[in-house]
């Protein structure tokens, strides 16, 4: 047998005991084959699902009176209301010391939405009492002798009857816009004489007033002590409480 004969034959034999043992030992075969791609391997990510548009805010109805209930834990709530509103209810928060109330609705839509004047009773756990009502996110409103009212800043629910308490002096110095308190020089029901000061470091200002149906009006100001100048412009205006004073300062 020639010598390429032999080789062909041992060749073969090495390549069968090659394969004779991969099978025996169960190593694993790697297929060069193109693998097959799927709709998610080729469009890479997942679409996200469709948001959902959030309900529209609620909106506050502005609280136009209060009147009284049929007992003490109610009152009655006007309101402007839009003719198109949806939901419209009444929203309460109880404290010790107030109460708080607005009418919430979400707006709709519509050929026709004007505003309507509606009522909603408000009911609530305690007697309503002397506890201020608050509205539209800041008035307040109060039960009086006479009824419900909406009350002042700074007078509150039932402003004093002395029209020389600092009550109402503050409110004049609210309307002028003192950034300091001032000096009542003199007052009774009916005049009033005080010096604002207005700015710091300026000199006082003095202001001289009538009562009016509802606080004190300016007339007049005067630099000199004494009356001339408060006469000059109210002949009535009682000298015992002005021939005294001395000017500003």
């Amino acid at each position: 047998m020639s010598r390429s004969v032999l080789w062909t034959f041992g060749t073969l034999a090495v390549g069968g005991l090659v394969f004779w043992l991969v099978l025996a030992l169960d190593i694993p075969y790697q297929s060069t084959a193109t693998p097959e791609t799927t709709s998610a391997t080729t469009s890479g990510t997942t679409p996200d699902p469709p948001l959902r548009s959030a309900p529209p805010a609620d909106v506050s109805a502005w609280v136009t009176d209060i009147r009284p209930g049929p007992d003490d834990h109610s009152a009655v709530l006007r309101v402007d209301l839009p003719g198109c509103a949806v939901g419209p209810r009444i929203q309460i928060t109880e404290a010790d010391d107030r109460i708080d109330a607005s009418v919430l609705f979400q707006p709709g839509k519509g050929p026709d939405c004007k505003q309507v004047p509606t009522d909603f009773p408000l009911k609530t756990t305690a007697p309503i009492g002397k506890r201020p009502v608050l509205v539209n996110a800041g008035d307040v409103w109060g039960l009086t002798s006479t009824g419900w009212k909406k009350c002042d800043k700074i007078l509150g629910c039932e402003p004093p009857t002395d029209h020389c308490d600092k009550a109402w002096v503050a409110q004049v110095e609210f309307g002028a816009e003192a950034e300091h308190p001032g000096t009542t020089r003199a007052c009774d029901q009916n005049w009033l004489i005080h010096d604002l000061q207005r700015h710091s470091g300026q000199a006082p200002t003095r202001v001289v007033y009538r009562w009016a149906d509802n606080g004190w009006t300016s007339f007049a100001s005067a630099k000199d002590g004494g009356c001339s100048e408060i006469l000059a412009v109210e002949p009535a205006f009682p000298t015992h409480l002005c021939q005294n004073l001395t000017p500003p300062s």
